[in-house]
């Protein structure tokens, strides 16, 4: 009988995720309480299942309001990106005396006291590193300025999830990274007929689960797919289709001895309707086939030193 692979993955952003969007008024719940109770209400459920995560934190994110008030470049220096400053939203919140969704380190330890997980990085600021719209020189600030945060937390992260899942600058990435998490083929396009197909996607049956990656300066896992988000259109698909979806997919896991790699953003858990009751579902599911021996759990720096073990002894 062959073994399949699970991985989880969450994406720790706030507001950092959408900096160059963020002109609405605040989201109902993105308050640094708020988003803090749900990094602590999914820890809990994975810690009742005993199931080991991968999270990546944009550093901003978890910045302290010392370490935000020290640090010219958020707060003084503009960060170009599309013809305008990635961080124009944020400044102007944070002199204004709100950092509600954009600063939360009670996330990152309510994770680290867990012991239990991953910590990976996702960036300084979440800029994109896309080669086409961040030049070199803005990618090395970014990973320098980085490498420099996870240094003062005592946290070295072995794995990086690239903001918006856009790759790029990957040999710069590789000289501070083992793994990172490469694109799904269906989020490499960002135009709307690609986010209807996204959808669309959602109620596909036939979904396959994915190779284990591939050895490499860094090494490429296995490409994750998005937990759907049950807000806005997307709450239109059931969650009974999702979680079946879902089930299908671990199944053929296990059947091929290949991956499901599922990837959310804590945030999603105060804006989705019952989005932790669909995750819980999910991770009952899983729960149940490692303990039948079906299934293993492992997180993205696992996944990326096993791979190396069995393709290149």
């Amino acid at each position: 009988m062959s073994i399949g692979t699970f991985i989880l993955s969450l994406d720790c952003e706030g507001y950092w995720g959408m900096a160059d969007r963020v002109n609405a008024p605040p989201r109902d719940g993105w308050t640094t309480d708020g988003l803090a109770d749900v990094y602590l209400r999914l820890v809990r459920l994975l810690e009742t299942h005993q199931i080991p995560a991968t999270w990546a934190f944009v550093a901003a994110f978890v910045h302290t309001r010392d370490e935000m008030d020290a640090c010219s470049y958020l707060l003084d220096e503009p960060i170009p990106y599309r013809g305008r400053d990635w961080a124009e939203s944020f400044k102007t919140s944070y002199r204004g005396g709100n950092a509600d969704g954009w600063l939360c380190p009670q996330a990152l330890d309510v994770v680290r006291a867990s012991g239990a997980h991953e910590i990976a990085a996702h960036g300084f600021s979440h800029l994109p590193l896309d080669e086409a719209h961040t030049s070199a020189t803005a990618a090395q600030r970014e990973l320098e300025l980085l490498h420099e945060f996870w240094l003062r937390r005592g946290i070295r992260p072995r794995t990086f999830v690239f903001p918006r899942n856009q790759p790029g600058h990957l040999a710069r990435v590789a000289e501070e990274f083992e793994a990172y998490r490469p694109p799904h083929p269906l989020e490499v396009r960002r135009d709307p007929a690609a986010r209807l197909k996204r959808l669309v996607a959602e109620l596909d049956p036939f979904t396959a689960p994915a190779e284990h990656g591939r050895i490499g300066r860094p090494t490429a896992l296995p490409p994750a797919v998005l937990l759907n988000h049950r807000a806005g259109g997307r709450s239109l698909v059931p969650a009974g289709v999702t979680l079946a979806r879902l089930r299908r997919l671990l199944a053929r896991a296990v059947e091929t001895g290949k991956v499901l790699h599922l990837y959310t953003h804590p945030h999603n858990f105060i804006t989705g309707r019952g989005q932790l009751d669909l995750l819980a579902g999910v991770i009952a599911e899983v729960a149940a086939r490692v303990k039948a021996g079906e299934l293993r759990v492992l997180t993205q720096i696992e996944c990326s030193r096993q791979l190396s073990r069995v393709l290149d002894p």
